[in-house]
């Protein structure tokens, strides 16, 4: 039987992912900005991290900003590409972008905007993340530990491969190019959350051994 302590984690962390992922993929309105406020808190505290921060004073995101540090026209302040920060080039399409399709495949998924956004994207990386997370979660409700023990693992090795490596430099760029508060905040806690991942995923790993 599934653990309530467990699914009740399991559950606060699948949203929060699910909300970055929203907040990367278009502008969010005051509602929206106001729930993943109040999920980042009640995450960090569970992590005993403080991802509140300047967060619940934050306000409803400045959609020109959105488009101005993500988007375009024009140059971008923090592109919202993998290929970008890893490639040698630091351009969009690059050999990033394919393994990052690949291991969409893998898990039998394809990017929602395949046709409209390179795949290594940031919101569909999260995307991918958080339906792992969600597939997991579904097999340890159900009693299936070995499949909820392959989904860990796949999060895991995306997580080593691509979130880890390049969230990091992508959230420096918003906050050296934004005095939006609500996307420094959402960078930061971003960035907060992908590093505690590497800890995270180790403490539920142990819980499905």
């Amino acid at each position: 039987m599934a653990d309530a302590g467990v699914v009740a984690f399991l559950e606060t962390r699948l949203a929060l992912f699910f909300l970055l992922q929203r907040a990367y993929a278009a502008p969010i309105g005051a509602e929206l900005s106001g729930t993943l406020r109040e999920t980042a808190v009640a995450y960090g505290a569970l992590l005993d991290l403080d991802l509140g921060g300047p967060l619940p004073d934050a306000g409803p995101p400045d959609e020109p900003e959105f488009f101005r540090l993500f988007v375009g026209p024009g140059r971008l302040v923090a592109p919202p590409y993998e290929s970008v920060y890893l490639s040698p080039e630091g351009v969009l399409m690059q050999e990033e972008t394919e393994a990052v399709r690949a291991f969409y495949l893998a898990y039998g998924l394809e990017a929602r905007a395949k046709y409209t956004e390179p795949d290594d994207a940031l919101s569909l990386e999260l995307e991918f993340y958080s339906r792992l997370q969600k597939d997991a979660l579904a097999a340890y409700q159900a009693g299936d530990g070995a499949e909820a023990a392959r989904l860990l693992a796949g999060q895991r090795e995306f997580h080593q491969e691509h979130l880890r490596r390049w969230v990091e430099p992508f959230s420096q760029r918003v906050l050296d190019g934004s005095a939006n508060l609500f996307y420094r905040s959402l960078a930061t806690v971003t960035r907060e959350v992908v590093q505690a991942e590497e800890q995270v995923l180790v403490s539920i790993a142990a819980v499905l051994a």
